[in-house]
């Protein structure tokens, strides 16, 4: 007889949150079931609160290291762009250093292509045409305007080093040109 003991005590025995559970719900019927106990009125479940989950701003999100790309790997891609855009840089509107054509949609991809370069130097080559301006100092417009695209890489995150050249063409490019830009180099 000692051993069926533990089983009949372990089938007796009935986890509490079952049984909450199921005076509960059928507290009503339990009670008009038993004809031995007294009708007495069930007692409403008590109202846990959800479980609350966290939300997390995007700053607190989880984030994964970057994946670093080679200088060659960077340099790639910016061509590509180049290409996908039909241009040869981030171009301006002749005598301003307003971005003109796809230059705003090019800068932006650069941006995304030039992120993560891992131990490249970015070299930003401004362009303007000889006699753009009045005032014909070309070489300042050249340089506000690569002054302007290595501001907005660095504000998007690019943190390579980056350097800027100023080349004056001595002729006025072809109208398909889009006008004057700056060239991108990742050594």
């Amino acid at each position: 007889m000692k051993r069926w003991v533990p089983l009949v005590v372990g089938a007796l025995m009935v986890p509490a949150s079952v049984t909450a559970f199921g005076f509960s719900v059928y507290g009503e019927e339990l009670s008009t079931a038993l004809s031995s106990s007294p009708a007495v009125p069930p007692v409403p479940a008590l109202a846990l609160p959800a479980p609350v989950m966290p939300h997390l701003e995007p700053e607190h999100r989880l984030q994964l290291p970057p994946l670093f790309v080679s200088p060659d790997r960077a340099q790639q891609a910016v061509r590509a762009l180049f290409a996908s855009h039909a241009v040869k840089g981030v171009t301006f509107a002749p005598g301003t250093a307003d971005l003109v054509g796809r230059g705003a949609d090019v800068q932006r991809g650069l941006a995304s292509a030039l992120r993560n370069v891992s131990g490249g130097v970015v070299t930003l080559v401004a362009h303007a045409w000889n006699g753009e301006t009045a005032s014909h100092r070309c070489d300042v417009l050249a340089m506000h305007r690569a002054g302007l695209v290595r501001d907005y890489l660095a504000a998007q995150g690019v943190d390579s080093v980056i350097t800027t050249r100023v080349i004056v063409d001595p002729v006025w490019g072809p109208p398909s040109d889009g006008g004057p830009q700056v060239d991108v180099l990742v050594a």
